[in-house]
């Protein structure tokens, strides 16, 4: 590939991706949602982020299911589950998390 190439298709890219997330705002952005849709796209962050940690948490198909007692990344996860629940805190959720992490790895790994 050539540099003008690279530069047609790193072009191509960004003109896909502006359009998919200003077209829906252009669209719909002046409208009121429908209660019910407002309602579920309230949880599409929790469920995305959920998705994502998993595999962190208890493995992938390479390395297997592990969910045991000596799974750091487990432990640490139910450390954070109570500081989440109680401040609702993103911020204090994350600090806990690596915090545990860090302790576990120190202590156990």
């Amino acid at each position: 590939m050539s540099y003008s190439d690279i530069l047609l298709c790193i072009f191509g890219l960004f003109c896909t991706s502006y359009i998919s997330r200003i077209l829906p705002l252009a669209v719909l952005g002046r409208r009121p949602l429908p209660t019910v849709l407002a309602l579920w796209l309230k949880y599409v962050p929790t469920s995305v982020f959920g998705a994502l940690i998993f595999v962190s948490i208890f493995g992938d198909a390479s390395s297997g299911f592990r969910f045991s007692w000596s799974n750091i990344e487990f432990l640490a996860a139910l450390c954070v589950i109570p500081v989440a629940a109680k401040t609702h805190s993103l911020a204090y959720s994350i600090i806990v998390g690596l915090t545990a992490y860090w302790l576990l790895q120190t202590y156990m790994g």
